[in-house]
C-alpha cells in the first residue's frame, strides 16, 4: 500500500493511492478532485467507477463538479444570504435569486496546497476576508486494505462562520461504459427528506414515503419514471437532501450486473442524493457515454437549509472550535 504523485503543467499534481488488493484512487490538487477509482467486479476485473473530465485542465472549469470538494457551503442558500448572530451576509446569486455551491467563492476549481502525511493525501485552502471567519479548510484522503476510501474534513475559523462542505463525486458501478445508472439499486436508513419548491430550495422535512422511502430500497430506473411532483421539479430524478437515522448513518448502492457494491458511512447527519439529472449528451466525459443519469452522487454533508428551517443541526460554527467530519466509501462485490 502506498501513495505516489506526478506533477503536470499548470501546477496540477495528481496523487495515486493504491492498496494491497489493487484498488487505486487518483486525486488532484484542483478542488481535491477524485479523478479515478479502480475497483474489481464479481469476476475480479478492475474498472473505473467514477465520472471524470476528458482532460485534467477541464477541472479548472468543471461545471458539473466531477469528483470535487464543494466548499465552504455545498447546496443552495435561499436568497444568497444568511445571518450569524446579529450580522447579515449577502453574496452574489448564481442560480436565480439564490446561491448554489458557494457561487464564485466555491473552491472546486481552485489549486489547493497539498502534501502526503502519514499515508494520507492532505489538501488545505485558507479563505480570506471574502467569507466570514476566514476559514482554513483541510481535506484528507486515505485508503485501507479493506477497500475503504476515507475522506476527513476539518475547518478552523478565526471567528464565527458557516460551513457545509461535501464531495461531489459521481459514481457508476457498471462495466458497460454506455449504461446510465438505471440498473443500480439504493437502500438507506433515512428518517426524512427535504421537500423543495420550484427553485429547488428546501421548504420542509417530510417522512420518506413513496419514491422517497429508501428504507425499503429503490431501483434508480423506477425513480426516473416516477410522476411524483418532486421528481419533476428536479428534472426526473433525485436532487434531495435525506436525513439519516442517528443510529445508522449509512447508504448502500449495488449494481447486479457487475456485482459491485458501494457502502457509505458518515458522521454527517445526511446527504444530498443526486442522480445526474442535468447531465446530457454534451457533457464532457472521459470513457463513459455522456448522457442524463450517467452517474449518481452521495453528497454527505449538513444541509444549508438549516439556516432557514429547523433540522436538528446547524451549519454555523464558532471561532473557538475545529469542525471535524468524515465519510468512508467502502467498495465490495456480490457474487
Amino acid at each position: 500500500m502506498g501513495i505516489s504523485y506526478k506533477q503536470f503543467e499548470n501546477k496540477i499534481i495528481e496523487y495515486t493511492l493504491k492498496n494491497n488488493n489493487g484498488m487505486t484512487v487518483k486525486v488532484i490538487n484542483i478542488g481535491c478532485s477524485i479523478t479515478e477509482i479502480l475497483v474489481p467486479d464479481k469476476h475480479g476485473e478492475f474498472h473505473n467507477v467514477v465520472l471524470r473530465n476528458e482532460y485534467l485542465d477541464g477541472y479548472f472549469e468543471n461545471g458539473n463538479f466531477f469528483g470535487a470538494v464543494v466548499a465552504p457551503i455545498a447546496g443552495r442558500v435561499e436568497n444568497a444570504e444568511f445571518t450569524i448572530g446579529d450580522d447579515n451576509y449577502s453574496f452574489k446569486a448564481n442560480q436565480g435569486n439564490h446561491l448554489l455551491h458557494s457561487g464564485n467563492l466555491n473552491l472546486y476549481n481552485k489549486i489547493w496546497k497539498s502534501s502526503v502525511e502519514e499515508e494520507k493525501v492532505v489538501f488545505q485552502y485558507k479563505m480570506g476576508t471574502e467569507f466570514p471567519g476566514r476559514p482554513l479548510i483541510r481535506v484528507m484522503y486515505s485508503l485501507s486494505d479493506d477497500n475503504e476510501l476515507k475522506l476527513e474534513y476539518e475547518v478552523d475559523a478565526v471567528s464565527a462562520s458557516v460551513v457545509a462542505p461535501t464531495n461531489h463525486t459521481y459514481f457508476n458501478l457498471s462495466n458497460d461504459l454506455t449504461e446510465d445508472v438505471s440498473n443500480h439499486a439504493i437502500k438507506a436508513d433515512v428518517k426524512s427528506f427535504l421537500k423543495m419548491d420550484e427553485d429547488l430550495i428546501p421548504i420542509s422535512a417530510e417522512e420518506p414515503a413513496g419514491v422517497f422511502d429508501l428504507n425499503e430500497g429503490k431501483v434508480f430506473g423506477d425513480v426516473f419514471k416516477s410522476e411524483d411532483t418532486q421528481m419533476k421539479i428536479a428534472n426526473d430524478g433525485f436532487d434531495h437532501y435525506f436525513i439519516f437515522n442517528k443510529n445508522n448513518r449509512a447508504v448502500e448502492v449495488s449494481d447486479e450486473r457487475s456485482g459491485r457494491t458501494l457502502k457509505v458511512t458518515t458522521s454527517f447527519p445526511g446527504m444530498v442524493l443526486y442522480t445526474g439529472n442535468n447531465l446530457n449528451e454534451n457533457t464532457d466525459l472521459k470513457d463513459r457515454q455522456p448522457q442524463k443519469h450517467a452517474g449518481f452522487c452521495l453528497e454527505t454533508q449538513e444541509s444549508p437549509a438549516a439556516l432557514k428551517i429547523p433540522l436538528g443541526f446547524d451549519v454555523r460554527i464558532n471561532g473557538n472550535e475545529i469542525y471535524k467530519r468524515q465519510t468512508v466509501f467502502s467498495f465490495g462485490v456480490n457474487k
